[in-house]
């Protein structure tokens, strides 16, 4: 993947915001709640399974960890976290993990900043 498009992934973020995730989901705050709650309670565990990968530096198992938490970002975000995702995934299945690490790191900062929004919202605040 080229650095423009690397550096386009790191710029074009449309943040998660209640509205939008809201109006994806018909109005059903409930729903919308429930989803946070349970990307809250899994996320840990998907970004663990991407770290893990990269450790085992086994491209194929990247591309699949990095797949997963991808799809489940995707529901919350544009860009950002899901477009880094993404690029994880990409080197996976180009079985290139170069900046790799880089991508982690990156990925690791934007779902802590999207977590964080995703638990004030679960609990209402």
């Amino acid at each position: 993947m080229s650095e423009t498009r690397s550096a386009l992934a790191e710029e074009t973020v449309t943040p998660w915001t209640p509205e939008r995730m809201l109006i994806r989901l018909g109005g059903d705050e409930a729903l919308a709640k429930q989803l946070a709650a349970l990307f809250i309670e899994e996320c840990p565990q998907m970004l663990g399974r991407v770290r893990e990968s990269l450790q085992q530096t086994d491209a194929d198992v990247v591309r699949r960890a990095a797949h997963a938490l991808k799809g489940s970002v995707a529901n919350f975000v544009e860009g950002g976290a899901a477009a880094t995702a993404l690029e994880l995934e990409t080197r996976g299945r180009e079985n290139n993990l170069t900046d790799a690490p880089h991508l982690l790191a990156r990925l690791e900062r934007e779902i802590a900043a999207l977590l964080i929004d995703l638990r004030r919202f679960a609990e209402g605040a």
